[in-house]
């Protein structure tokens, strides 16, 4: 007998259970001298063990042949508890009933358990070589979940709270079949807003629809580009002290007002973006973002660019009320 079902078959709750009742009532019987039940009771266990595991080699065929879900949750400088994010997205995907008992079966058939999925950084967000610490991390763990799984996995991502750090998770999740999830507070839960799979994300458009272009001001003398990507309901202040240096600059707006809905086409955003810095990246030697943006954008922003041109990120202090340099884009590939 294969020695992972015949584990899995003495972990069920329901041989458990029965192993229990055969004691009991094999003791019982015994003791009122009725032995000619343990025949009607040996029959009976044994079609119970027999749909049992018929039940386990079904549901161990799921996990060995079917595409796997794994939720993720990531969690950079936000009080929101990982555990309570990652208890939503289960309840999300144990909602398809190949994978109804999600949580308990990673465990069971994959040696995966909750402490393997969720990540938390706290501390300074600004100390890089701490941080590239935190994103190696992650791509082990990714890297080793998948290795332990003989089928293909789709990773269900929900990142939370700074935008301008899910850029960089985007290219370590870049070579990933990938669900993204986004914050909704006013339901307190995670919503689905896009599937990445293939290159769609990465396809230029010929005409914006969801941004317009507006060149706030040019300067041929420079080499260097600000670009304000406004995506979510608060503006961006060019006149900061740190960005008032900068005399090339496109504000780049959503034509919404608020946040995006979840019922649009939340890929459609990311390819405008990309299409601008694809344009954009071929006439100035640097480029810095600033930014208003939703997390999941954020991360679809990274899987897009990976490490294709050097882009400068930067992240908004209201502490400040500025915003200060992260590291560029490609920086991650010499660490991965």
């Amino acid at each position: 007998m294969n020695m992972n079902f015949a584990k899995d078959m003495s972990e069920h709750p329901g041989v458990q259970i029965l192993t229990v009742l055969g004691l009991v009532s094999g003791a019982t019987l015994d003791g009122l001298n009725k032995q000619e039940y343990f025949l009607w009771i040996a029959g009976m266990t044994g079609i119970l063990l027999l749909i049992i595991a018929y039940l386990v080699s079904r549901e161990r065929k799921v996990y060995d042949t079917e595409i796997l879900p794994i939720p993720i949750v990531i969690n950079i400088d936000s009080n929101e508890a990982t555990s309570y994010v990652l208890k939503n997205l289960f309840t999300q995907l144990e909602q398809d009933s190949k994978f109804k008992n999600l949580r308990n079966n990673l465990k069971r058939y994959r040696s995966i358990v909750e402490n393997d999925l969720m990540f938390t950084y706290s501390g300074d967000l600004y100390d890089k070589e701490r941080m590239i610490s935190f994103m190696q991390l992650i791509k082990y763990q990714i890297t080793k979940i998948k290795e332990s799984v003989p089928n293909k996995v789709e990773f269900h991502l929900a990142y939370y709270k700074r935008p301008a750090y899910g850029i960089f998770l985007g290219y370590v999740f870049a070579e990933e079949d990938l669900v993204i999830y986004q914050n909704n507070p006013n339901e307190d839960l995670f919503n689905k807003v896009a599937e990445i799979k293939g290159r769609k994300h990465k396809n230029t458009i010929n005409r914006y629809q969801k941004f317009d272009v507006k060149r706030i001001s040019t300067d041929k003398n420079s080499d260097t580009l600000l670009i304000g990507i406004k995506a979510a309901s608060h503006n961006i202040n060019f006149n900061t002290p740190n960005l008032q240096k900068y005399t090339n600059i496109i504000s780049f707006e959503a034509k919404h007002e608020g946040t995006i809905k979840l019922e649009e086409d939340w890929v459609q955003y990311v390819r405008e973006i990309f299409t601008l810095l694809n344009e954009e990246q071929t006439k100035y030697k640097h480029i810095t973002i600033a930014h208003a943006m939703p997390e999941a954008i954020a991360v679809m922003i990274g899987l897009a660019i990976g490490n294709y041109w050097s882009v400068m990120i930067t992240q908004y202090e209201f502490g400040e009320g500025d915003y200060f340099d992260i590291f560029p884009t490609n920086h991650l590939k010499c660490y991965f």
